[in-house]
């Protein structure tokens, strides 16, 4: 992985009692994106030192920046190392929806697994996340177990119950919703409403660079990092400053991330609330600010 990933998979390598795995940061290039050579040095070397890699897992859309990683390079290489490749699209995947996007996200398919949220990229409530995993059979062995009491639950016809595939048993039919607004209102409105927000996205881009701020790379998606640079004092605590005034002006919420030491202000547009007019008074209100 790169030290761009998100955090969860740390996070569930702990949960799943494999904190002392060795974990790799691949390093990337100046768009914050994995490089591919140097991820297939790394799985060569730590094979004759008799390690055992067994995971790769790129960013479809980073929580920083928004960069996506070269899919299709790393998958041919996990899949000629025969390692299992996963891809983080939580943020970005939904963004595949979009005809011109889609070539970004090529190297998905061949995945073993992807993280996705609708609660994010198809702006739905809360609490509906989805992994998609080619091996069933593995989430069944994984997650399957029998009780005494539940001999009535089953039969042999039928196909793996959602609780023999996750940790959960009795849950919340949290498909419903996605499931209801598709419905309700088709894939159309989704797909305009993301190429809006990367329209949006690049607008400010190009706008915030004419009030004197510098950017990160060129987004790919819908984030971007910028900073303003005074002309004396600590550029970093002037840019913390800059958030908290933000904050307490209340009509707007914009976070920051710090990446190599220096601290980044993030521009992540998102919501289905957010337009053309909200993103001109922030800027507006950014210029005034400095």
């Amino acid at each position: 992985m790169t030290r761009q990933v998100h955090h969860c998979v740390q996070k569930a390598l702990r949960i799943v009692g494999m904190q002392e795995c060795i974990v790799r940061y691949i390093p990337m290039d100046e768009k914050y994106k994995m490089k591919p050579a140097l991820l297939s040095q790394q799985i060569v070397a730590d094979q004759e030192k008799g390690l055992l890699p067994f995971m790769v897992i790129a960013s479809a859309g980073t929580t920083d920046t928004g960069a996506i990683d070269p899919l299709e390079a790393i998958g041919e290489i996990a899949r000629a190392k025969k390692l299992w490749f996963h891809v983080d699209a939580a943020y970005g995947g939904f963004f595949m929806l979009s005809n011109k996007l889609k070539p970004a996200f090529k190297g998905t398919e061949l995945s073993d697994s992807i993280a996705i949220d609708p609660h994010k990229g198809l702006f739905l409530s809360y609490g509906i996340g989805a992994i998609l995993v080619k091996n069933t059979k593995a989430l069944y062995q994984t997650h399957h177990y029998t009780a005494n009491y539940m001999q009535d639950a089953f039969t042999l016809e039928e196909d793996p119950s959602p609780e023999d595939l996750s940790p959960e048993l009795t849950k919340h039919f949290r498909g419903l919703r996605m499931w209801l607004s598709l419905q309700l209102f088709g894939v159309a409105p989704f797909r305009a409403a993301l190429e809006e927000k990367v329209l949006l996205c690049r607008y400010f881009y190009r706008e915030i660079q004419k009030i004197g701020f510098e950017v990160g790379p060129q987004p790919d998606l819908s984030i971007v990092i910028f900073r303003y640079i005074p002309k004396s004092g600590n550029s970093n605590v002037f840019n913390q400053n800059l958030i908290e005034q933000i904050k307490q002006d209340g009509r707007f919420f914009l976070s920051s991330t710090t990446i190599d030491d220096i601290y980044w202000i993030r521009f992540a547009v998102l919501s289905f609330r957010t337009h053309l007019k909200q993103v001109q008074t922030v800027l507006k209100l950014l210029k005034e600010m400095v």
